[in-house]
C-alpha cells in the first residue's frame, strides 16, 4: 500500500472529494489497497474518526453490475451479526465502510471457510431488501459487453449451452457472498470477519458453495458432504449433484468475467485465465 497525502489522493481519485462533509477534519492520508479489478479501493486514515475503506463507484463497477447501494443495504442488514464491516456512509460516488484490523487468513484452514459460508447462509435473509440474484441475466450482461471479435463459435456454443440455470430440485434461497476466498477473510480478536461484499446477493446456496469450491480448487464430494453436515442437511447426494451442476456455471461466469476484464483493462493475465477456463469448458 502506498500512503498518499489527502489532497493529492483527492486529485488522483476525485470521488474522495465527496467525503468532505463526512470528515469534520480532513483525513491525514489515504492508502491505495491491493485488490481485484472491480475493487480499486482506498484505506482512509482520519486521526479524529478512525480508519475506513472507501469503495468508489466507477465504470468498472457498472460494467460488472456491482451496486454499492445494494452492498450498503446488505451490510446494514447484517450489521448486528458482526460478520462484515459496518457500512458508515454512502453517496452517489461510493460507499464508506469501517476498516477491520486483523491477521491474514491461513489458506490451510478450509474447514473454517466452510463454517463461515454456512454462517452467512443461515443469516436472516428477510431483513435484506434486495432482489434475488439472476444468473442468466448476469451471464447475458457480461456477454453483451464483449466485442464481436471475442465471440467466436466455440465461445458462442459455451454461452448458449451454459447460460441457463441447472434443472434441480428447488432449494431455499439464502444470503450468498460469492467471493469467500482467503483474501476476503480477516482474523480478529472477535472472530473471523468477511470483507468485500460487492458481489453478494440472495441466491441458491449451492451456487455460492460451488463458487467457493471451484475457485479454491476443492470441488469434491467430501467438502460438499461436510457443508451438509454443518447445516444438518440429509440430502447429501442431491447437493453433490446440485453443486456439481452449478460449478460448470461458475466457470462460465468466470470465463465471461475474465474476458470482459481483459476487454476493459487489457491486462494479459485476464486473457490467460480466460483461455484456461475456456479450454476446460470445451473439454
Amino acid at each position: 500500500m502506498a500512503k498518499i497525502a489527502w489532497v493529492e489522493a483527492c486529485q488522483l481519485d476525485p470521488t474522495l472529494s465527496s467525503l468532505t462533509r463526512f470528515f469534520d477534519v480532513p483525513p491525514a492520508f489515504a492508502e491505495t489497497l491491493a485488490g481485484g479489478l472491480t475493487n480499486r479501493c482506498w484505506k482512509i486514515v482520519a486521526p479524529h474518526k478512525g480508519n475506513y475503506v472507501w469503495r468508489p463507484i466507477s465504470e468498472l463497477t457498472n460494467a460488472f453490475t456491482i451496486s454499492r447501494f445494494q452492498e450498503y443495504q446488505i451490510l446494514k442488514a447484517i450489521e448486528h451479526d458482526v460478520i462484515g464491516p459496518k457500512a458508515v456512509f454512502i453517496n452517489e460516488k461510493g460507499l464508506l465502510v469501517e476498516w477491520i484490523d486483523g491477521d491474514q487468513f491461513n489458506d490451510a484452514e478450509f474447514d473454517l471457510q466452510l463454517k463461515t459460508l454456512v454462517r452467512i447462509h443461515l443469516l436472516d435473509k428477510k431483513r435484506i431488501p434486495v432482489a434475488p440474484f439472476n444468473y442468466t441475466a448476469r451471464v447475458d450482461h457480461y456477454w453483451m459487453q464483449l466485442p464481436a471479435s471475442v465471440q467466436d463459435e466455440a465461445l458462442k456454443v459455451l454461452y448458449q449451452r451454459w447460460r441457463s440455470v441447472p434443472t434441480l430440485e428447488p432449494e431455499e434461497l439464502t444470503l450468498c457472498h460469492f467471493d469467500l476466498g482467503p483474501h476476503n477473510l480477516v482474523k480478529t480478536a472477535q472472530g473471523l470477519r468477511v470483507i468485500d461484499w460487492e458481489y453478494a446477493g440472495i441466491a441458491d446456496p449451492r451456487l455460492d458453495l460451488a463458487m467457493l469450491l471451484t475457485t479454491e480448487d476443492k470441488l469434491n464430494p467430501a467438502h460438499i458432504a461436510r457443508y451438509c453436515q454443518l447445516r444438518d442437511i440429509d440430502t447429501v447426494d442431491a447437493w453433490i449433484e446440485g453443486v456439481t451442476q452449478w460449478s460448470i456455471r461458475v466457470q462460465m461466469l468466470a470465463l465471461l468475467w475474465y474476458l470482459l476484464a481483459f476487454h476493459l483493462r487489457g491486462d494479459p493475465i485476464y486473457e490467460q485465465q480466460a483461455i484456461q477456463i475456456k479450454e476446460n469448458l470445451c473439454k
